[in-house]
């Protein structure tokens, strides 16, 4: 049997299939490289939409962070209470995105110089990893329908309280009452709120076992075991927020002041039949002390100690900057009946004697409507909201 001889390939041959393979690999890494660039590029592009997605979402957060420290207290006037006091009340320094790592927002306040008692922007600025960043503008208005106050007596500080209740004769009712008689349409509010835990349980040791169904409202409970209406309100007004709000009342119209440390007879500081309410300030910060046959109607804001004695009825809400005695200490008697809501600033609480406290959505109204309307804080409403990212500058309040 003959063998076949094997033909050898030719260099020509030879250089053609190292080309032919030279390209083969040459496509292979271009086709790779190529799906590395496309992926790649999908990948920071999909990084990028869901890191812009989250630094819209940081904005927004920071318009309702914003929206829920201007709208615990409430607003009088929007460039008083909300621009003039942004540094003391919400602050201007970066705030944490808690969701996300590495996102943060700032809130900065901007009038409306067409209105800017009732009308303003909040704008939100977020910034993110990877440069991303977003800006969210709130147009807001207020709102023609006064805040709820934080309870029937509102305890305002942040200090540490001293509530002392005398008696077994008082009522502290967070429950919604006509000043005319009857229940309120109201929901309940708290009998007593205050700042912080640490002076609610405070209070709620001060009271006896005999005492502890008097203070009724927001989450009171016959049990057993009796629950006073005693709730922490942390978004209610700041002392410094309160402040604000009675420079706002006191540039209103209204009588002069008066600097009487007591008030007896038949003194009247407004009235509700006829209907005129007033703003009184009474401005002795020894103290003062409301007793005989006094009354009144709207709001009072009382500068120095406030003490309630004797036959004195208000219909309203008051305002105190020392501290509060209603209806005095043990040894004093007499009816004193407040509808309507009492904040104080002072850490003392008194409360004894035949004191009525009765919490009064209707004794409010007639409060909002001393000095033409409008008097006491509301809540801002949204308008209108705007992402910068998708519509042109200088447009709904954008930068």
């Amino acid at each position: 049997m003959t063998q076949r001889r094997r033909r050898r390939a030719r260099p020509s041959e030879r250089g053609m299939a190292l080309v032919m393979a030279l390209f083969t690999v040459t496509a292979l890494l271009l086709a790779a490289t190529g799906a590395l660039l496309v992926g790649s590029a999908d990948m920071r592009a999909t990084r990028n939409y869901r890191g812009a997605a989250q630094v819209h979402f940081a904005a927004e957060s920071g318009i309702l962070d914003a929206l829920q420290n201007v709208n615990g207290a409430g607003i009088i006037s929007f460039q008083n209470d909300v621009v003039n006091q942004w540094s003391n009340t919400f602050g201007t320094a970066a705030r944490s995105f808690g969701p996300f790592a590495g996102f943060t927002y700032t809130v900065s306040p901007i009038l409306d110089a067409a209105n800017p008692a009732n009308s303003g922007y909040l704008v939100a600025t977020a910034n993110g990893t990877e440069s991303t960043r977003n800006v969210v503008v709130a147009r807001v208005t207020r709102s023609n329908i006064p805040s709820t106050a934080p309870g029937a007596i509102y305890l305002a500080s942040d200090s540490p309280t001293n509530a002392t209740f005398n008696g077994n004769a008082f009522a502290v009712d967070g429950n919604d009452h006509n000043y005319t008689g009857g229940a309120g349409p109201g929901t309940p509010v708290p009998g007593i709120s205050t700042r912080n835990d640490t002076n609610a349980q405070e209070t709620i040791a001060s009271l006896s076992a005999q005492q502890k169904d008097n203070v009724t409202g927001q989450n009171f409970s016959m049990g057993p075991p009796i629950v006073p209406s005693v709730t922490t309100s942390p978004a209610a007004p700041t002392m410094t927020q309160m402040n604000a709000l009675i420079a706002d009342l006191l540039a209103k119209p209204r009588p002069p002041d008066d600097n009487s440390s007591r008030i007896n007879g038949n003194q009247t500081y407004g009235t509700v039949n006829p209907m005129s309410p007033q703003i009184t300030h009474l401005t002795n910060t020894g103290g003062v002390t409301l007793n005989g046959n006094a009354s009144g109607a709207g709001i009072m804001i009382v500068e120095g100690d406030l003490t309630i004695q004797g036959s004195f009825d208000f219909v309203g809400l008051l305002i105190v900057r020392g501290r509060t005695n209603v209806a005095g200490t043990t040894d004093v008697t007499g009816n004193a009946t407040v509808y309507g809501s009492i904040w104080t600033q002072d850490i003392n609480l008194v409360v004894g004697g035949s004191a009525l406290v009765y919490y009064s959505s209707q004794a409010l109204g007639v409060a909002n409507n001393v000095s033409g309307g409008g008097a006491l804080p509301a809540p801002v409403n949204v308008a209108s909201l705007a992402d910068c990212a998708e519509v042109p500058p200088a447009t709904g309040g954008c930068p």
